[in-house]
């Protein structure tokens, strides 16, 4: 299975390893939706997989891939810096380091949402966040999760699309959501939701502990066996 994400997505402990499958998990800390949608596009064409779960992040995140990633050195929101974060001794590999797979030359816009100075001072996202606002970013979330749903189901892969954060409902109003197959996408819940209503915080208090990602994971599974037989 294909995981990609974001932070909620990645880590030890965190859900896609609970699934009981053999993971290729391309989630990284600060990534966007442009990077999850154009790094599992570029992923299925250089690898086989038989199934693919998405937990996309939030619209407002905007991402770009650049010639020179030794540009942002500085920055924590780059993926050279982030998959090297993505290991651990305890690790389950098959067959290779997921992390090898991570395009290494993307900048994450949620460091600039995030105010890291690093970051803010290349302005390389300056001209982005001033001229776009939420219109813009979920309509183009909406074509970036058409267009995965899209290839998924031209190439034959089973997939399933879920949310980091309680967001989707409040796309309905656009023309663009009635091209989207509810039938692959899971909205009941969503891992946050969990982690506040029992209180399941990662120490950081921000993301979700191992008891919510556990959780998470059920549900993932119960769906995934009714997809797959």
């Amino acid at each position: 299975m294909l995981v990609n994400g974001c932070s909620f997505s990645r880590g030890p402990g965190s859900w896609p390893y609970h699934l009981g499958y053999e993971i290729s998990n391309l989630a990284q800390a600060g990534a966007g939706n442009t990077y999850i949608h154009e790094t599992t596009i570029a992923e299925l064409a250089r690898r086989s997989y038989d199934a693919v779960t998405i937990m996309w992040t939030a619209p407002q995140r905007q991402d770009m891939r650049v010639s020179d990633i030794d540009q942002f050195a500085g920055s924590k929101y780059t993926s050279a810096y982030q998959h090297l974060q993505n290991d651990w001794l305890e690790k389950i590999v098959w067959p290779k380091n997921d992390q090898d797979y991570v395009e290494k030359n993307w900048v994450f816009g949620c460091g600039y949402i995030n105010g890291e100075q690093a970051l803010k001072k290349t302005r390389v996202f300056e001209s982005v966040y001033r001229y776009q606002a939420t219109l813009e970013f979920e309509q183009g979330f909406l074509i970036k999760m058409i267009s995965l749903q899209n290839t998924l189901k031209q190439m034959n892969i089973p997939y399933l699309f879920t949310f980091y954060h309680p967001y989707f409902d409040g796309l309905k109003e656009y023309d663009l959501f009635k091209l989207l197959d509810l039938e692959s996408i899971y909205n009941d819940t969503n891992i946050t939701d969990i982690m506040r209503d029992n209180n399941w915080y990662d120490t950081d208090g921000m993301h979700p502990g191992t008891q919510a990602h556990q959780a998470w994971a059920e549900i993932l599974k119960n769906i995934w066996q009714q997809k797959l037989t």
